[in-house]
């Protein structure tokens, strides 16, 4: 079999593999984007990993990427979505392909439209001044570790947005922080298990912890479902929002759908869309608020912008971030240098030939596409270490496929809840730049890991301090 895929694989160079470990006896291998950005300068942009007995095709060239992408029949979301992804989102929007995926799409995708998030806005600036009243107020002047700050304000955004649940209220504070310290734990194995080849042995520790995670959200969610359930069968005025939509899609008597798949089909969903819909946008804040830190004299032109703009900052809208161009350079340069989802994965539906190299790609090959890296490629970026958000002044769009900025994923599959991140990051960053100088913990160095999301295994360390 080892010989076999060697043989397939003949065409694309790569750190040589041995027979069922692969690339892994290089103790390099367990950090994989300094492993695989080592070959990259090695190998060029296109070569191979083997992560155990399994090879990938590691392509960093954003133009093939960026066809990759869009060939959605060609390059599917493979055996790494439907079985390990799966074991934490199901058949939801993430892993889903096909007709479902599109249906899912649609029927989700207004939501998310810039129109809809506007709506939220006032929400979202309310959630964030009580945050700072719980967690920033009373550490003035202290180092802390902002993440749970970002992951809580971030999860009772979100829960309000899509599910309505209040997760503020005191009573549910020690629910939140549970659900919100199980998504981190269960990205980090399943992102680690995918990276890797890791089986999923329900014998294995890591699986029993993830499967005991997806259990405890299961019930929660089985509650919200059922409260929500008995509202809409009464035709009673509910939230139009992502829960309501589903239980009318999938439970209505016209509907055809017995009601066990429709049940499973709403936890899928709901189960995706609260730790997709939160834990990614939480850690896109910490990073913010750790490069602002270090960073004082853009910090200090983000406020003068915010002042210059913006009469009050105690209610954002739509019409107010518009004002903000240079704040929005901010959280696209964040998010080039802290890519919060460092890879994405296909698989290949048929051979593939690359244009450029002449290289086969063979069936059911694994791609892996390191956005992590290509976004601090110095044969793409000028400076690509430096934290310069001018660089994105003339650059619109969440997007620019050109330079390989691909942070919400490109195409059909791009991140659906684009508009929604963009507008929390700038309306957390506003509320907090306007009210503290954020300084350094000089002492502080994140640990980054890549698991589904980019992870800081250390925390965020950071001191606020009110401005008089």
């Amino acid at each position: 079999i080892y010989i076999s895929k060697r043989f397939r694989f003949r065409h694309f160079v790569g750190p040589l593999p041995l027979p069922l470990i692969g690339n892994l006896y290089d103790p390099k291998a367990t950090s994989i984007i300094f492993f695989l950005n080592s070959c990259i300068r090695k190998y060029g942009y296109i070569f191979t990993f083997w992560a155990g007995y399994k090879p990938m095709i590691v392509i960093a060239d954003p133009i093939i990427v960026r066809k990759i992408l869009t060939d959605t029949s060609t390059f599917i979301k493979g055996s790494d979505y439907t079985e390990k992804f799966s074991l934490v989102f199901g058949k939801g929007l993430v892993t889903s392909n096909g007709i479902k995926h599109k249906e899912d799409r649609k029927c989700l995708g207004r939501f998310f439209t810039k129109a809809h998030v506007a709506k939220y806005h006032e929400t979202i600036c309310d959630l964030t001044d009580q945050m700072i009243s719980e967690e920033i107020i009373p550490n003035i002047g202290k180092t802390i570790d902002i993440q749970d700050f970002f992951h809580i304000l971030s999860l009772r955004i979100f829960g309000y947005f899509s599910i309505g649940k209040d997760y503020s209220k005191p009573k549910h504070h020690k629910l939140a922080k549970k659900i919100n310290s199980g998504v981190k734990q269960g990205s980090n194995i399943i992102g680690t298990h995918i990276i890797l080849n890791i089986p999923m042995f329900s014998f294995l520790p890591t699986i029993k912890k993830v499967k005991n995670i997806v259990h405890f959200v299961d019930s929660h969610i089985t509650n919200v479902i059922n409260k929500r359930y008995e509202i809409v069968k009464q035709n009673e005025t509910v939230y139009d929002d992502i829960l309501s939509t589903l239980i009318i899609r999938n439970l209505d008597i016209d509907a055809k759908i017995p009601l066990e798949k429709g049940m499973k089909d709403i936890h899928d969903q709901i189960r995706t869309a609260l730790a997709a819909g939160h834990d990614t946008t939480a850690f896109f804040g910490c990073y913010m608020a750790y490069l602002l830190s270090k960073n004082s004299e853009i910090q200090n032109k983000v406020r003068k912008e915010i002042h210059d703009n913006l009469l009050s900052t105690t209610y954002i809208t739509a019409e107010d971030i518009e004002k903000l161009p240079y704040c929005r350079c901010v959280l696209q340069e964040v998010l080039r240098l802290y890519t919060v989802i460092p890879f994405i994965n296909r698989t290949s539906t048929k051979e593939y030939k690359i244009e450029t190299t002449n290289q086969i790609i063979p069936k059911n090959s694994t791609i892996l596409i390191p956005l992590s890296i290509m976004n601090r490629s110095d044969k793409i970026w000028e400076n690509p270490s430096q934290f310069n958000p001018d660089r994105f002044i003339d650059i619109t769009g969440h997007n620019n496929a050109k330079k390989g900025y691909l942070p919400f994923g490109y195409g059909s599959r791009s991140c659906i809840g684009a508009n929604l991140a963009m507008s929390e990051g700038i309306i957390m960053m506003i509320k907090l730049v306007s009210q503290f100088n954020i300084l350094p913990d000089p002492t502080f160095k994140p640990r980054i890991i890549a698991g589904i999301s980019l992870i800081s295994k250390n925390g965020i360390n950071v001191k606020l301090e009110k401005i008089l």
